[in-house]
């Protein structure tokens, strides 16, 4: 693979990085700029520093974005770049009209066409519902359960949520003087816009760092970086071609006691070479089931005992940190590491009771194992998301601060409040939730609780038939764009 096509992939993903800048600027300040608490300018400098800050801040989002939607068989950097594509013409065309679509799903949806297209109508490409065994627990991945059911729910709740909490807003301030109210939430709505600005960052900014991430995963396994010139050793990921081949070999259906034996050795090998991280704990306790079903019980435990020590390290260094005590947004910022233990000795136990082979069955759950995200993408990201907030997205401000329904600073912070909670309930469990659908619900909520006839029904109406054709009008232009590669040749 050439090394142009993943700068190719990146320079596109930063591309969709930024128009979703400008493009989402309107959820974290319509609202303030609405109600007239910060001027244009002022709001857009707010925005752009909380999210950079909350594009610094974690990657629980991102890393169900680079493993758990698709089928990674399906998928190459030109493939991504076909999904960024679908995502970057439904963007424009909404940013055009001044309607607040969701980015999120555009990219998910530009994603799924793109691997539909790329295993020529194979449905499996797609991961739409499947069990996976986390912690000991089974718990439900696919684009099901990670996207499609919070499409519709966060709406749902984002809308309810907006309408209890103004309500409360109303009987709690009911004798209080206008003017007090319109000055104590003025000056509460910036911290609220701040609150709203770093949600966004950390929600959104993560979806393209989990797509990066995504591509040179891919290309890392595929052994296309094992000649890459030194200036370019950043773009290595830690599963490499060894690490993948052997984790092939254990899913063999007849796998030897010297294969056992060869693979345990080598994912051993690559693990002592990585830092301390989740592919080093998974790699070494894969190894150690490995060599004691090979009958090697020394080698085992030393691998165990390793595999331990990394767990006990990532869980020292997590208690360590002060942001997941943050209150509110500490959940969306706490590593969730599995304890692979735990996770392959269940996957195993369940495998033996379904007359699998256990060892197979492990080594698929290694091999679904999503990177973590490395610094230098969540930097580059954030930088880039940051900019585009800067340039604006005066169309989508005006129809969601101005034209939707009269706001005033109460109004903006309850809608504010509302939708950046949901928003850290919802990342703090990696789901891939709109921080469109969230701002946009809870100012209509607000609005129904000021009076139900406070909506202009007919934008809102557009609005939702735009919500609903994201998916699956990015998920057709990434379809197109891959059979258009196809017919040039440039993929398989």
């Amino acid at each position: 693979m050439s090394l142009w096509i993943i700068f190719f992939v990146i320079f596109v993903a930063l591309a969709f990085e930024y128009i979703n800048g400008f493009h989402d600027t309107a959820n974290s300040i319509a609202t303030v700029v609405g109600t007239k608490v910060l001027t244009p300018r002022q709001a857009i400098a707010l925005a752009a520093l909380t999210n950079l800050v909350g594009a610094l801040a974690g990657h629980a989002v991102a890393k169900t974005v680079s493993s758990g939607l698709v089928d990674s068989a399906y998928v190459s950097p030109l493939v991504i770049a076909c999904a960024l594509l679908g995502g970057i013409v439904w963007n424009l065309i909404t940013w055009w009209f001044g309607l607040p679509s969701s980015s999120t799903h555009a990219l998910v949806g530009g994603l799924c066409g793109a691997a539909f297209a790329s295993a020529h109508h194979n449905a499996k490409a797609i991961i739409w519902s499947v069990e996976k065994m986390k912690d000991g627990k089974m718990v439900m991945e696919g684009v099901l359960h990670k996207v499609v059911i919070p499409m519709v729910t966060s709406p749902v709740i984002g809308f309810v949520g907006g309408f209890i909490v103004m309500g409360l807003f109303y009987l709690l301030l009911r004798s209080a003087r206008p003017r007090f109210v319109n000055r104590f939430f003025g000056k509460a709505q910036i911290a609220s816009a701040a609150y709203m600005g770093f949600a966004h960052g950390l929600a959104d900014a993560q979806k393209t760092m989990g797509v990066i991430t995504l591509a040179l995963v891919t290309a890392t396994a595929a052994g296309s970086f094992q000649n890459l010139p030194g200036w370019c050793s950043f773009l290595k990921m830690d599963k490499t071609l060894q690490a993948e081949e052997a984790l092939k070999s254990l899913q063999t259906k007849d796998v030897s006691g010297e294969t056992l034996s060869q693979a345990a050795g080598v994912l051993e090998t690559e693990a002592q070479r990585l830092k301390n991280g989740e592919f080093r704990e998974a790699f070494l306790t894969l190894s150690a089931c490995a060599y004691r079903e090979a009958g090697q019980d020394d080698a085992s435990q030393r691998a165990m005992a390793a595999a331990r020590k990394t767990h006990d390290d990532l869980l020292d260094h997590e208690a360590r940190r002060w942001l997941p005590k943050t209150p509110l947004i500490g959940k969306m910022l706490t590593a969730k590491y599995t304890d692979w233990k735990k996770t392959l000795d269940a996957e195993m136990t369940a495998a033996a009771a379904a007359n699998k082979v256990p060892i197979q069955v492990a080594a698929v759950k290694v091999k679904d194992l999503s990177p973590d995200v490395p610094a230098w993408i969540k930097v580059i990201c954030a930088m880039t998301m940051a900019a585009g907030t800067a340039a604006g997205g005066w169309k989508i401000i005006k129809t969601l601060g101005h034209k939707m329904v009269k706001l005033h600073p109460v109004h903006g912070f309850a809608a504010e409040t509302t939708a950046a909670t949901l928003l850290a309930v919802t990342g703090s469990m990696g789901m891939t939730v709109s921080t469109t659908h969230s701002i946009t619900t809870s100012i209509m909520g607000v609005g129904c609780a000021k009076r139900f006839n406070a909506l202009k029904l007919s934008l809102v109406e557009r609005i939702i038939w735009a919500w609903v054709l994201t998916l699956p009008a990015a998920g057709l232009v990434g379809y197109l764009m891959v059979k258009l590669f196809q017919l040039c040749g440039w993929l398989p």
